[in-house]
């Protein structure tokens, strides 16, 4: 179904650019470019963003449908799926992938040295090999990098200045996720500063989650702290849930979790890196080389409080905190 799906909006794509009042139009004019979003979760979970992306684009000249076309592709949170997905895009004949987060990204890699590659949320991309600078990428690879470890720290602060009695942290992530493992130094030490013990919980697959949970709720812990896999987002209200019955403050990377009813985020804003990606498409598009373009950071990071899950947790947010926050739910 995947494929056939893909199959339909190549040909769409084909009789898109073929329709012309005008008469025939010379085979180089007709090509209509296609975009291919290779996504490691579920299409629910990629649809907010894909909005955004798409707007951006038709901001810069590229209207999905119209002198674009925009397909995509997602691995139903396995990351044993993104080879054989990457690879039937690049046969498929795309001109531009966009990949979300390091496994995808290293599966576009596998595809190809050729087509070009835009990555966002990819962590620390020197580190993990996917490139040879963050100035100038080279090869057929740049986009926007988001080094979460440089937050670790701010996020065990909000966990102290919010629960300051908390003495025992449960740590949610999914260690097949590169960006997750590299974090882990970032929040041991600054547990040992904080004097807090961490307690791990792993899950690489949704059908973990249980067990993991249960894990949590049986561990003592005082709070819940959670980057933000893929794998871990797609789960987001249900994290939420669990944690306000076992009466867990949270603390996450990304702000999806808060307006899903968690208590605490800060991290780069998704929206803004979805569009800061389709910047980088349209010049692709327009002729630029990806190695070419500098890496950059998120341009918007945001703090997220939920006041009406502080409230349900009897618990007292800091002033310091909510004036500082770039969104308060009520």
């Amino acid at each position: 179904m995947r494929r056939l799906t893909l199959l339909v909006v190549l040909v769409a794509a084909w009789l898109v650019a073929c329709a012309s009042p005008a008469g025939p139009v010379p085979a180089a004019a007709r090509h209509v470019p296609v975009v291919a979003y290779l996504g490691y979760t579920t299409s629910d979970v990629g649809a907010p963003y894909l909005v955004a992306f798409r707007q951006r684009l038709a901001e810069l000249g590229f209207a999905d449908g119209r002198n674009v076309a925009v397909v995509e592709q997602y691995a139903e949170a396995r990351y044993d799926r993104l080879g054989d997905l990457a690879a039937g895009l690049v046969r498929g004949g795309v001109d531009v992938l966009v990949t979300p987060g390091p496994g995808p990204t290293m599966a576009a890699m596998a595809a190809t040295a050729t087509v070009p590659i835009v990555m966002l949320e990819a962590g620390d991309p020197v580190a993990y090999g996917l490139v040879k600078s963050l100035e100038r990428p080279g090869g057929n690879v740049t986009g926007v990098s988001s080094i979460l470890s440089d937050l670790a720290p701010l996020h065990l602060d909000l966990l102290r200045r919010t629960v300051p009695g908390a003495m025992r942290v449960a740590v949610l992530w999914n260690p097949t996720n590169l960006a997750e493992q590299r974090l882990w130094g970032e929040r041991q030490t600054t547990a040992r500063v904080l004097g807090w013990q961490l307690q791990t919980v792993s899950v690489s697959a949704a059908d973990q989650l249980d067990a993991a949970l249960a894990t949590i709720a049986g561990g003592q812990v005082d709070a819940l702290y959670s980057v933000g896999d893929p794998l871990i987002l797609s789960e987001r209200r249900r994290l939420a849930d669990f944690a306000l019955a076992h009466r867990l403050p949270t603390v996450f990377g990304w702000r999806e979790f808060v307006d899903a009813g968690g208590l605490m985020a800060y991290g780069p804003s998704t929206l803004a890196l979805y569009r800061h990606a389709a910047g980088y498409v349209a010049r692709i598009l327009k002729g630029a080389r990806p190695g070419d373009l500098p890496i950059e950071a998120p341009e918007k990071y945001e703090l997220v409080v939920n006041l009406k899950t502080a409230r349900a947790l009897g618990l007292t947010i800091p002033p310091a905190v909510v004036n500082a926050a770039d969104a308060v739910i009520q």
